[in-house]
């Protein structure tokens, strides 16, 4: 099973990675739902304790693939109120299918 790491981000920001999880059917079929949830925790866990990072996240494996993660609404965007509730959500993919 492959090892996930997450990479430095290249710059701060504000995204909390709160809103509805997805990932694309690339993912779904080639990782499994524990890596998935385990990159998932990191990720929030990460977020957690910085008070917010930047809108993408990279994760890589020792075979040199790729996943971003990618938030949609930053910490400002969701305490001004004005979204809809399904604009709020972060995915996971290769980083191929971006």
């Amino acid at each position: 099973m492959a090892q996930w790491t997450r990479k430095p981000q290249e710059k701060d920001g504000t995204y909390l990675f709160s809103g509805n999880f997805y990932t694309t059917s690339r993912v779904y079929d080639e990782i499994s739902p524990q890596v998935v949830m385990a990159i998932y925790a990191d990720v929030k866990a990460f977020a957690q304790a910085k008070q917010g990072i930047d809108y993408l996240q990279v994760y890589e494996d020792e075979q040199g693939r790729k996943l971003f993660f990618i938030d949609q609404l930053n910490r400002e965007m969701i305490d001004s109120g004005d979204y809809k509730d399904e604009d709020n959500y972060c995915t996971l993919l290769f980083a191929s299918e971006y």
